[in-house]
């Protein structure tokens, strides 16, 4: 913990000494391409929230400002509380609609993500792009290399976490069939091939093209150089994936400055790698933490995100 510490300091240290050096133009490339990668996984929920409430009218304009909310939540507080905001404001346009269902769309989305993510592992890998796994207990991102360090137990953790939620939902069924009704009508997107193919899978392709630009920009923003497997890697452990699956700091800050630097050593300094991560970090948390603001004002009229996480936590 004390060398993560240490070494997120180094971070901030060097983005001060390397403020000047940024490059203006394509900051404000990546900044409008990760704005539309926004609106497109925005759309994508708003599909998956029309699959589940057939019945019912859910606009691309509540959805598109709820899951905007949800990010300006998530950039500011850990364990993506965030996904709290963006359920409750949600609900504010669906009264009534069930939480259960809700909370279920949320899975539907993440489900291809997930399926992207470990094929661009996998591709990282096997074209010998990612650095050894084996070398993550040194890389100094202290959740991930104290997970790597206790594999073992983190392994045994697992295991028995999945067959709990394995029992848990093989009782579910029995005894909370109202339940059970209700988050799987989240899913019922799953249930048509063509139209998960369609709704899901096409758009967030195009959404996961983006993020890779968005890394492509950002890294020529910062003076790192700027390939494709230098893009994919910035993807694969910063940008919505590995250090930000169970993030317990906002954004998975300090995770993300000692997993870039295991994954880009060879690519620019250590000092460079560092001032890029904070940097990159920085600039996508504000600009995430702005659009949830303007989506708190459309949606509530006021910028009380403090308030609307206490109020979401207390109507879930």
């Amino acid at each position: 913990m004390q060398d993560s510490l240490s070494q997120l300091q180094d971070a901030f240290t060097a983005f001060g000494d390397r403020l000047g050096d940024t490059k203006l133009l394509p900051l404000t490339v990546a900044l409008l391409l990760h704005l539309l990668s926004l609106l497109v996984r925005s759309g994508v929920w708003c599909g998956i929230l029309r699959a589940a409430f057939p019945d019912r009218r859910v606009e691309f304009r509540a959805a598109t400002w709820a899951y905007l909310a949800g990010c300006g939540a998530n950039a500011v507080a850990p364990f993506r509380s965030g996904d709290l905001v963006r359920i409750y404001s949600l609900r504010r346009r669906l009264p009534d609609a069930s939480v259960a269902t809700i909370v279920s769309t949320l899975v539907a989305e993440t489900m291809f993500g997930v399926v992207v993510v470990a094929g661009m592992v996998a591709a990282t890998i096997g074209l010998g792009w990612l650095p050894p796994i084996v070398h993550l207990p040194d890389a100094r991102a202290f959740e991930f290399s104290l997970y790597a360090r206790h594999w073992m137990l983190v392994a045994t953790v697992a295991g028995v976490i999945l067959i709990t939620v394995g029992v848990l939902a093989e009782w579910a069924a029995h005894h909370l069939r109202g339940l059970w009704t209700r988050f799987s009508a989240g899913m019922r997107i799953l249930r048509s091939p063509g139209q998960f193919a369609r709704v899901v899978a096409a758009p967030q392709l195009v959404d996961w093209a983006l993020r890779v630009g968005v890394a492509y920009a950002l890294l020529l923003a910062f003076g790192i150089p700027a390939a494709l497997r230098y893009a994919l890697l910035v993807v694969v452990v910063v940008i919505d994936s590995v250090s930000t699956a169970l993030p317990f700091t906002p954004g998975g800050i300090g995770a993300q400055q000692g997993l870039l630097v295991f994954a880009l050593g060879g690519s620019a300094t250590s000092t460079q790698v560092l001032a890029f991560s904070i940097g990159a970090q920085a600039v996508i948390t504000v600009f995430n933490a702005m659009l949830g603001l303007v989506a708190i004002f459309a949606l509530f009229g006021h910028f009380g995100i403090h308030r609307i996480r206490r109020d979401a936590h207390a109507a879930s």
